[in-house]
């Protein structure tokens, strides 16, 4: 344990502390007295942590199912900061959707559809550039990016001329808050039902549709009834509008290009498994002779 944070008062006073090693961020993690998640990060990070530290603050105005933000420091002696978060019990979805009916995943899918709804109601900050100006130079770098990497680029060129041809949906969309990487791996499972949203490290700003983006990436191949169960508490139940269907599909083709390009990084077998995730993505469009998924009903 990182004898720095017994400067924290909290862990100074507290009867147990235990360290997380699961998940993909760099942040070393400790729950402390089973109330409590404290996050250390390099102090070169600080002023984006801080800002996701605030964001947090405010979505717990809008959803009871994330954590509440408590406390935000600095330890100097160790070039590290940290921010001290409520703990919510529960497992990681992915681990245990499948130990649910189905019934039970589809439920637990529309509770975190609904509540991932309320907090993009959040509005952006102003005088920030606009969703189609941001999310089209990613897309546009990213389209450079991929023709390198090893994937079918045949495959490839379609995937671009897709997203060239809807890229225009975009305008007008607006900007609220994301959580930018809902999918089971950041979604609670307690007692059988959905418990929270975690892991706010990625959020951004844009279009709230485009927060549903990775379900069929990462959700979809581990629960079909949780994945459609997510979307339809998103439209609290309601008909789904085209104009979804249509950003969901653009917003599916722009992530493999950029999970190739991110995953090329990657050891083998991680990148592997992101292109047979990719591929996957491919057949539920149709090769995005379809905007809807084959998997939604």
């Amino acid at each position: 344990m990182d004898t720095t944070i017994e400067k924290i008062q909290i862990v100074k006073n507290s009867r147990s502390i235990r360290k997380i090693h699961k998940g993909f961020s760099f942040d070393e993690k400790y729950v402390v007295d089973d109330q409590y998640l404290l996050r250390l990060f390099s102090s070169e990070n600080e002023k984006q942590r801080r800002l996701e530290f605030e964001t947090i603050r405010d979505c717990y105005h809008y959803s009871s199912y994330v954590p509440r933000a408590i406390e935000f420091g600095d330890l100097p002696e160790s070039e590290k900061s940290y921010m001290l978060l409520t703990y919510l019990p529960g497992e990681d979805g992915e681990e245990v959707l499948s130990d649910l009916t189905s019934d039970e995943q589809y439920q637990a899918g529309y509770k975190a559809g609904e509540e991932l709804r309320k907090l993009n109601s959040m509005k952006a900050p102003k005088n920030l550039p606009t969703w189609y100006q941001t999310k089209k130079a990613k897309s546009d770098r990213y389209l450079k990016r991929v023709k390198d990497k090893d994937f079918d680029q045949t495959i490839m060129k379609e995937v671009e001329q897709y997203i060239k041809e809807n890229e225009g949906l975009m305008k007008g969309r607006p900007n609220h808050l994301q959580h930018d990487d809902f999918h089971p791996n950041n979604l609670l499972i307690h007692q059988r039902r959905f418990a929270g949203i975690i892991d706010f490290q990625r959020m951004d700003w844009g279009d709230p549709f485009h927060d549903l983006h990775k379900l069929g990436y990462f959700s979809k191949p581990i629960s079909i009834p949780f994945t459609n169960g997510c979307i339809d508490g998103y439209f609290d139940g309601q008909e789904i509008p085209e104009l979804f269907w249509q950003l969901y599909g653009l917003y599916s083709a722009m992530h493999i290009v950029s999970a190739i390009v991110w995953g090329s990084a990657f050891e083998r077998d991680q990148f592997k498994f992101l292109k047979a995730r990719a591929y996957e993505v491919l057949e539920d469009h149709d090769y995005f002779e379809l905007h809807q998924p084959k998997w939604y009903s």
